[in-house]
């Protein structure tokens, strides 16, 4: 099945990438699904 979202290599600084995987785990969700929705979020709120 072919997945319609687009990928994106994103570079940011390892204590982000450990904070984000400590969240990801704490929920239990993944870190892209934790990025997605902050983006959602921002572009909601650059929308307003």
């Amino acid at each position: 099945m072919a997945r319609s979202d687009t990928q994106m290599a994103v570079r940011i600084p390892p204590e982000l990438h450990a904070w984000l995987k400590e969240l990801a785990v704490k929920h239990d969700r993944s870190m892209n699904y934790l990025v997605v929705k902050a983006i959602k979020q921002f572009k909601q709120q650059m929308e307003i």
